[in-house]
């Protein structure tokens, strides 16, 4: 008698956690689709054909996936800043899409770093789909110091169109403490993901990924999935990192125009500097800021270090210095020159 064998896939799922070079790896992943498959790898790319303009690239896969398996995905804000006209065509065609990845005869990358804020009985139903699909799911997530992330994530607020009270600009603006403010350390993330995944969860500190002779992209590459070209890849890094002088300065005119208004509808009048002002330096919270949530840091440092170990709450000690009246008259005056030469340019 002979015997029907079902070769097993793999599907090495990507959880992020945010701010660990996901959209590196993504990026990264997507400008490489012969070496990949030459690995027996397939890193599916979506489309949004209601989008705003159309987007016909998608490599974060936390888009799909989220519209499909969110609660509510008409509140998710990618659908709101991508303008999508019709969410359940959108959702529709989504469907057809992950279908389609599904069907590949390789092993299959997804990666989004917002899966990990998928609801755990919605993350289940995803891994049930992928599963019955005859593939074995090898999870992963890059774990962020809460230290590290406070930095980061504070900068990406800013980006994002937000102001943050607790960003200084010098004597013109004095940092000052947030109630609503609470700086994410992936807790509740990772609680989430242990409950789904227990055991079979691959959790390993960012610091560590970015000690790998091809830094964390290299390590996801190399470490998780397999590749071992290492030199044959063509990485993409996305360069989102700002400087000190262009996050405070971003951040005083989304005082003033923020993205979202109160209603969180999008404010036509929210625009984003131009100038980069690389000369300033790296953007790192002050001392100062720091100890304006200090409480938070010191809370999220003993309970990451009770749930996944001392290893996890190792961070960067370097920090901003403070800002003096003449240098934020500086950085202003060097705003106005640029803005003058765009002006006459155009």
């Amino acid at each position: 008698m002979e015997l029907n064998v079902v070769s097993v896939k793999v599907c090495f799922l990507h959880l992020g956690l945010h701010k660990t070079a996901s959209s590196s790896f993504q990026q990264t992943c997507a400008a490489n689709p012969k070496l990949l498959k030459a690995n027996q790898l397939h890193y599916p790319i979506f489309q949004c054909q209601y989008s705003k303009p159309k987007r016909l690239k998608i490599n974060n896969h936390s888009v799909p996936l989220r519209c499909l398996y969110d609660q509510d995905p008409s509140a998710y804000h990618i659908n709101k800043r991508w303008k999508v006209s019709n969410l359940d065509q959108a959702v529709c065609d989504y469907e057809r899409q992950l279908d389609a990845a599904l069907d590949t005869d390789l092993s299959l990358i997804l990666s989004g770093e917002g899966l990990s804020l998928l609801r755990p009985v919605a993350l289940k139903k995803l891994i049930d789909r992928i599963e019955s699909r005859q593939f074995e799911i090898q999870p992963l997530a890059l774990v962020r110091s809460p230290l590290d992330y406070a930095h980061s994530i504070a900068q990406q607020l800013i980006r994002g169109g937000q102001h943050l009270e607790l960003i200084g600009f010098g004597p013109l603006a004095s940092p000052r403490p947030m109630k609503k403010i609470t700086i994410p350390d992936g807790l509740r993330e990772l609680t989430n993901l242990l409950a789904v995944f227990d055991q079979q969860l691959k959790l390993v500190p960012f610091r560590h990924a970015c000690r790998h002779q091809a830094g964390p992209v290299g390590f996801l590459l190399d470490e998780f999935c397999g590749v071992k070209q290492l030199a044959d890849i063509t990485y993409q890094q996305t360069q989102e990192s700002k400087s000190n002088a262009w996050v405070r300065l971003q951040n005083q005119i989304n005082r003033r125009w923020p993205a979202f208004d109160r209603n969180k509808t999008l404010n036509p009048n929210h625009f984003k500097l131009k100038s980069d002002f690389a000369e300033s330096g790296k953007f790192r919270l002050t001392q100062f800021e720091l100890s304006l949530i200090e409480n938070q840091l010191s809370d999220s440092n003993r309970q990451l270090a009770e749930l996944l170990g001392p290893g996890f709450v190792d961070g960067d000690v370097d920090v901003s210095e403070e800002i003096n009246a003449d240098q934020a008259l500086e950085w202003i005056t060097d705003l106005c020159q640029s803005t003058s030469f765009k002006v006459a340019d155009s």
